[in-house]
């Protein structure tokens, strides 16, 4: 008989910390997925998502300046070849 109750008060034990330990994770879980929380993460994350944004917009403005620059500068050095060898073809007589 006493191995009866023995048994029933372990399992009773137990079954109470179990049922105990799963509400409080439940609990911290839903803390965790409050409004305020889920909030406060989507702000941090578009504000992360604005700062990338902000530098790649940034770092694609100077590259397209710095090609327009190269690009000018190349078609002055070919108009430059151009006139050197016009007036190259001109004293050969061609």
């Amino acid at each position: 008989m006493f191995k009866r109750v023995t048994w029933f008060t372990v399992g009773t034990a137990v079954g109470v910390t179990g049922t105990v330990v799963g509400y409080l994770r439940a609990r911290d879980l839903a803390r965790r997925h409050l409004p305020e929380n889920v909030t406060d993460a989507a702000v941090r994350a578009a504000e992360l998502a604005d700062s990338g944004v902000r530098v790649a917009v940034d770092r694609g403005i100077s590259f397209v300046g710095e090609m327009r620059t190269n690009a000018e500068a190349t078609k002055q050095t070919r108009k430059q070849a151009e006139a050197l060898l016009r007036k190259q073809l001109e004293r050969a007589g061609l």
